[in-house]
Parts: structure tokens; sequence; C-alpha cells
């Protein structure tokens, strides 16, 4: 099992570099067998796949995590104290984005919107709220029932809210995607990504917390 030797969740978890570089991998990993055997709903697998991959590893991580914290003592405030596996879960997240945007963007049209299709329609769909009615109302809403889940499947699952963060990251490539080819392609990446950092980086930041906080719970109540 290479992956399984690759992914240690002791080892790996302060190395939010080497993090970064294996989820770009197994995010180009997943929309292959994706693509391959479920052409239907390639979009839909590749966050299932994603996250069967990715689940084990930071389940142990969190474990670790929670057990050092117990040891050292220490009273520190939730940032420094869980600071490398917040890292973690950046490095995750932000793996998953770097690969899924840049292979949105070099895709033909004709394959993006089988592979991505699931994803854009979500993008369309929230573009659409965001346009009429009450938006503001519907993205706090919506944002904080996502932050809800992710606490929830931590809880129940461990680190289930890998899942949530995975889709998130897929419905975001999609959306710097669609910009990116509106700018030209690869050079518009960066300035899609812009767009999404005033507002994004505070809602992916509470899925995090909310993430970490249930993992931990669950750890502390197995135990």
């Amino acid at each position: 099992m290479v992956l399984e030797r690759l992914l240690s969740g002791k080892r790996n978890r302060k190395q939010p570099m080497l993090i970064f570089f294996l989820s770009i991998l197994i995010s180009i990993i997943s929309l292959f067998i994706s693509y391959t055997v479920f052409k239907e709903n390639t979009g839909l697998f590749t966050v299932v796949i994603i996250s069967l991959i990715m689940v084990p590893f930071m389940n142990t991580m969190m474990r670790y995590e929670e057990a050092e914290t117990e040891e050292s003592g220490r009273n520190e405030g939730f940032f420094k104290r869980h600071g490398d596996i917040i890292l973690a879960y950046t490095a995750l997240f932000l793996g998953m984005i770097f690969a899924m945007s840049i292979v949105f963007v070099i895709l033909p049209d004709g394959v993006v919107e089988k592979v991505f299709d699931q994803q854009v329609a979500e993008v369309k769909l929230i573009q659409g709220k965001f346009t009429f009615g009450s938006q503001f109302l519907d993205i706090l809403a919506n944002n904080f029932s996502v932050l809800m889940l992710a606490f929830l499947f931590s809880f129940l699952l461990g680190t289930g809210a890998v899942l949530i963060i995975s889709w998130n990251a897929s419905v975001l490539s999609a959306a710097i995607g669609l910009i990116a080819k509106s700018l030209g392609g690869i050079s518009g990446i960066p300035v899609a990504v812009l767009t999404f950092i005033p507002h994004g980086s505070f809602e992916i930041l509470a899925y995090f917390i909310g993430s970490i906080a249930g993992g931990l719970v669950s750890v502390a109540v197995m135990r």
C-alpha cells in the first residue's frame, strides 16, 4: 500500500508542504479513477475517493493531536494549541484546489462538463442565490449549516468532515476554473483566486475549526 506508507498521521502531521503535494497527487489520481470508472458522476465520486484515502490519515493525525494536547497540559489558545492540525487541513484543502483548478482549466470544455458537472451546477446555484433575494442571509445560513455539518460529521466519524471539505474544495476549484478560463486560462488563476480570498478565507477557516473541534471531541469521548 504505497499511499499508506506515504501518509503517516504521526510522522506527517507537522509537514504541511508534504501534505500539500500529497493532496495534489491524490486529487489527480482520484479524478483519473473517477473519470475512468464513474463517467456519469465523476465530480461526486472524485470527492468520495479523496475522502476514502484521506480519512484514515486524518483520523490518525487527530488521535496524536489530542494525545499530545493532553500530555502537554498547557493552557493555550485554540490556534496555538492546534496550529499543526490547522496547517494540515489548510495544506490538504489548498492541494485539492490547486490540482482541480489546473485540471479544470487545461481540460477541453466537453471533458470539463462531464468531470465537473455537479460542481459547475453548484456554482451556478450559488451565483443565483447571490444575485437574487435575501442573498446575505441565505449565504450566512448556508455557511452556518456547513459549519455545523463539519462539526457533526467529525464528531460522529472522526474526520468525516473531510468529505464536506473535499466537496467545497471541488466547488471552489470549479468557480476558480470558470473565472480563469474567461481570463485566458492558466494565467487567469491567480486573479480568480484573489476574488475569493476576502470572504472565502474566513469561511474556510470556520469549516476547519468546526472539523477539528468535532474530531477532537470525538477522540476524547472514545478515550
